[in-house]
């Protein structure tokens, strides 16, 4: 039931209306007028004589939210890491949705308490070659459209579901195999031995089964709740200065998404963190310390959850600490990065700053200077790839760097990634006067 009072300027009001919705089809036209004939004489018998009943077919749709990021126990926790509010949200325009990139750090300004921002690089969510370099700016009162933000493009969303479809094939090759350890269980003669061993298989089925069950009720869920790509909408850009060279030499090339509160709130907000249950916790620890006679500042979190702290100064990217070094012997601050394309990654922040000059259209843009991030090492892959643009970089403790903006190599991966400073970041919000809380947590909303 919907209760509405709807009336027109400048003359009389009239009376209030009770929407009573029912199912499409489930209710005749006649039997449909006996019943808001019965709402009413309820209303009047109760002394309110100002309302109308009236009786409309609809259907009750629910507004999905994006998940929580879940407790290690729960099988399914990594696998829906893609809905979760989590950073690197694989977002794209909706409008473009093969145009794909990753969403960067949250925020909120005081001035405009409840609401809740994502910062992540213009690009990808406006095209560079196909649409007009100019501000944008949202504003409700002129009417225009909005600029919606869509979580994972349609090739993206379809990638997720293989992805869940794949895990429930591969618990069922599991519990297969299983199940001939236990044929091989029944014929050892060593009792104690086939105890043993049925035992820790049997505990293994077990597991396997759960995780399938969890499996498919995310498989449903999801179909149900984000198979539709509006329910996919999650926000709308409201600020973005033209794509260029700012007074400092850094790029100008960030947008404000206004994120919707249907979608992220107090209930399912979780701060700026970076889950990091993708990659197993020794290894994880081993790629942040490469040196071990370098200092070690990275702790794997109880809850998986990197959660981001302070910056990291321009002047310390560009000079760490000398005792912090590499696999090279070399001066380093190790960062990681949660992309929608290569998702979580480890690198190496250079000392040096990169000098990018761009050509569009054969013609030569100016050089910018940016921060570089070098790949772990020689044999462990990029650090990005393409569609990873917009993700937030940090190190070891949660500082945060900057946000990933693009990156160099040879072939179709990066050798080098390009990011911009959290420190030029937060100065040009200021210019437009955000005043950035870039460590929101879940009370600010």
């Amino acid at each position: 039931m919907n209760p509405l009072h709807i009336g027109i300027a400048g003359q009389p009001s009239p009376p209030a209306v009770i929407f009573v919705g029912v199912n499409p089809g489930s209710l005749s036209p006649e039997l449909g007028v006996e019943v808001a004939v019965n709402c009413r004489f309820i209303l009047v018998e109760n002394g309110i004589d100002d309302v109308h009943v009236e009786i409309r077919e609809s259907r009750l749709t629910r507004a999905a939210m994006m998940y929580k990021p879940a407790i290690s126990a729960k099988p399914a926790a990594i696998i829906r890491e893609p809905f979760s509010t989590s950073l690197g949200l694989p977002i794209c325009n909706a409008k473009t949705t093969n145009l794909e990139g990753t969403g960067g750090i949250f925020f909120t300004d005081p001035a405009k308490p409840g609401i809740l921002y994502l910062l992540t690089a213009r690009h990808v969510l406006f095209h560079p070659d196909k649409e007009e370099n100019k501000l944008y700016k949202f504003c409700d009162s002129t009417g225009a459209p909005r600029r919606n933000i869509m979580l994972l493009g349609e090739a993206a969303f379809n990638d997720c579901l293989k992805n869940i479809e794949a895990a429930i094939c591969a618990k069922k090759v599991i519990i297969v195999q299983l199940s001939r350890s236990l044929e091989l269980a029944d014929k050892m003669e060593d009792e104690d031995d086939a105890t043993a061993e049925r035992m820790a298989v049997n505990s293994q089925v077990v597991e396997a089964i759960k995780a399938i069950d969890a499996f498919e009720k995310l498989l449903a869920d999801v179909i149900r709740d984000w198979g539709e790509e509006e329910n996919r909408v999650i926000g709308h850009v409201v600020l973005s200065p033209p794509l260029g060279l700012a007074d400092d030499g850094f790029t100008d090339d960030w947008v404000v998404v206004e994120m919707h509160p249907t979608k992220i709130g107090k209930l399912n907000f979780i701060g700026n963190a970076i889950d990091l249950g993708s990659i197993e916790v020794g290894k994880l620890t081993a790629w942040m310390h490469p040196h071990p006679a370098s200092l070690s500042s990275f702790e794997y979190p109880g809850d998986r959850l990197l959660r981001c702290s302070g910056t990291v100064s321009d002047q310390e990217m560009f000079r760490p600490d000398p005792r912090n070094k590499d696999h090279d012997d070399d001066p380093v601050i190790m960062v990681l990065k949660n992309g929608k394309t290569s998702k979580l990654t480890v690198g190496r922040l250079n000392t040096i700053r990169a000098f990018v000059r761009e050509h569009n259209n054969g013609v030569a843009g100016k050089m910018s200077k940016e921060i570089s991030v070098m790949p772990r090492n020689s044999k462990s892959g990029p650090f990005s790839k393409p569609g990873d643009s917009g993700s937030v970089v940090i190190d070891a403790t949660g500082r945060i760097c900057g946000i990933l903006t693009g990156g160099d190599g040879a072939t179709g991966v990066s050798d080098c990634t390009f990011v911009t400073s959290i420190n030029f970041l937060v100065k040009r919000l200021a210019a437009f006067g955000i005043k950035a809380n870039i460590f929101p947590s879940p009370t600010d909303l």
